[in-house]
């Protein structure tokens, strides 16, 4: 037969028929031990035949034994088919296929199971009254088998699996917007409730049905059907709600996510499980990301770096709070200097927390003990730096299930490392280490960068030559633009104090320089990235058409006049901290 341009082979006859309906359909008629010729080696592995020296054949010929015994309870399609091809009924592959046309033929039978099969000819498990059982299995049960024609019972060889079954223990998250997308008739959700058959096991057995409820209705189904259609690993499930914030936890100012494959990973499970009590979130991830650059390891350097990223962000994106999920791509032995790069971009953008999540140390290719080691230093060198031991809560024998290759995560794994993020950030809240609001210090007029203009550009030079102590014909021009020359000497600066060497003046170099950051004025003259934030914010308080170009010309000290004027602080027409702040504050407000 064909299909999707796949050529499959089937023993026995293959018929056209007509169903009671009308309908047409296919139909594959072969004897029963043919038929388990393409059904055994698709539910149970051929090669367990040669473990052990050969005991592996036992685990086939129960197999076939089972499937034979199903097969014989079978008669879904009266006058028609006895039974069907998929998991529904048991996988019947055929006895071989063609991927194309023009494609080898792979064989879909295995000698090891064919043996299995004719080692049991004819053999099936009957009941005491004389009929064959029903056998039906799963691969992995949970611990416990289904009950049905036979009691349910504890299954010790599934247990043993622990921990490398992720069939047996595991954890997926369902978003409430999944549910109530599927169920729109709920309304809000409001809960889950999960009801179990009380046959024994962990939360009293298999889930018989789920409670969906919401603020408009409530939708009930069954476990099975649940476990169906969100794709869980096992009937045997509870369900628990993880909800935003507590409605007395103190609110959190502005977050900023920065991560590698594993943070892409969980962006998912991340948006439903920390965005909604961390609302005003920037995330960021992407494979093979760094800290800094020129350290990383990584085949494919995974642009832009931690560095480049917070470099970039403009004042209004300054976040209150950090989190880096990175160094699995970092070299170990320069993992120091790149730490302290990024806390010193942070702080110098006045996050208030920094929160690092050391690394998993299952891959030994690399010395991730040291990179921790360097974490855990920052955690008690910088009072702004908080430590999350990733480590520590996934090194247990039974966590084995969360990897995939020791660093990257499994389903479980995924959800398993959003939770603890979730919990972690949590248990920080609640000791008011990560709070409220935007960064402690506003940038104003930093940092300062090629193209830039103004008296904030003549103060940068005229410390520069002082810094450098320049005789008059090596002196920078005083100017007022940030040019080449000025460039040179900031990315000198920056070279010889082992900073990270990009040219521009941050607040880092302002203070190597002498020049306070919390200084600094726009005015008349000033052009800036900053100049544009504040155009825009007046725009949006005075409700007026601003071209936001980042010149600071006579309408913009106009309207600063007239918020001065409006906020009932003193009209000189220039922004310096006070103003600042309170601009960025009501155009929050509006």
């Amino acid at each position: 037969t064909s299909s999707r341009n796949k050529i499959r082979y089937y023993r026995g006859e293959i018929r056209a028929v007509n169903n009671s309906r009308g309908a047409n359909r296919t139909i594959n008629a072969t004897n029963i031990e043919s038929y388990l010729r393409g059904v055994v080696p698709r539910e149970s592995p051929a090669g367990w035949g040669k473990a052990a020296g050969g005991l592996g054949m036992n685990a086939l010929r129960a197999q076939a034994v089972a499937a034979r015994s199903y097969s014989a309870t079978e008669n879904r399609y009266a006058g028609l088919a006895r039974t069907c091809d998929s998991q529904n009924c048991q996988v019947y592959g055929g006895s071989a296929l063609r991927e194309s046309v023009n494609s080898g033929i792979i064989a879909l039978e295995n000698p090891l199971t064919d043996q299995a099969i004719i080692e049991t000819a004819g053999v099936v498990i009957m009941q005491p009254n004389g009929k064959p059982a029903r056998t039906e299995f799963t691969s992995s049960n949970g611990g416990r088998t289904a009950g049905g024609t036979f009691p349910a019972q504890v299954d010790p060889g599934d247990l043993a699996s622990e921990p490398v079954n992720s069939l047996l223990v595991w954890t997926r998250i369902i978003s409430a917007e999944q549910l109530m997308t599927k169920y729109p008739q709920i309304g809000t959700l409001t809960s889950v409730i999960t009801t179990h058959d009380g046959l024994g096991g962990d939360w009293n057995g298999y889930a018989t049905s789920v409670a969906i409820n919401g603020t408009a209705s409530t939708v009930t189904i069954k476990g099975y059907d649940f476990k169906s259609i969100f794709d869980l690993p096992a009937p045997w499930y509870e369900t628990s709600s993880l909800y935003g914030a507590a409605f007395d936890a103190g609110p959190v100012g502005a977050m900023l996510f920065i991560g590698d494959s594993v943070g892409a990973s969980i962006a998912s499970t991340f948006a439903s499980v920390v965005t909604p009590a961390y609302p005003a979130m920037n995330y960021q991830a992407l494979t093979n990301r760094c800290l800094v650059g020129p350290s990383c390891v990584a085949a494919a350097v995974g642009s832009p770096d931690a560095a480049t990223i917070i470099n970039a962000l403009t004042p209004e994106q300054y976040p209150s709070v950090a989190i880096i999920q990175l160094g699995y791509n970092d070299d170990p032995n320069t993992f120091q200097s790149d730490v302290d790069q990024v806390v010193n971009a942070l702080s110098a953008r006045g996050v208030q927390r920094i929160v690092f999540i050391n690394l998993s140390t299952r891959r030994t290719s690399r010395n991730y003990a040291l990179s921790n080691a360097v974490l855990a230093n920052a955690s008690v060198s910088y009072p702004n730096v908080s430590l999350l031991d990733w480590n520590a809560a996934s090194s247990a024998p039974s966590q084995n299930r969360w990897f995939s290759d020791d660093v990257h995560l499994t389903s479980t794994g995924r959800s398993e490392f959003t939770l603890f993020i979730r919990n972690q950030l949590d248990a920080l809240r609640g000791q008011s280490i990560i709070t409220n609001g935007v960064a402690t210090v506003l940038p104003l007029g930093v940092p300062m960068a090629k193209g830039d203009r103004g008296n904030n550009v003549k103060a940068l030079q005229t410390s520069l030559n002082a810094y450098f102590k320049l005789k008059k014909k090596k002196r920078i021009a005083v100017d007022g633009v940030m040019g080449k020359g000025t460039v040179a000497l900031v990315t000198r600066l920056e070279t010889n104090a082992a900073l990270l060497v990009d040219g521009i003046a941050d607040e880092v170099v302002l203070s190597m320089l002498g020049i306070n950051p919390a200084s600094i004025v726009l005015s008349k003259g000033t052009k800036h990235a900053t100049v544009a934030t504040a155009q825009t914010a007046l725009a949006r308080v005075l409700k007026v058409k601003v071209r936001a170009d980042g010149i600071y010309g006579a309408g913009t000290t106009r309207l600063v006049k007239r918020f001065q004027k409006s906020i009932g602080i003193k009209q000189t027409g220039k922004i310096n901290r006070l103003t600042w702040q309170a601009l960025l504050s009501a155009s929050m407000q509006k």
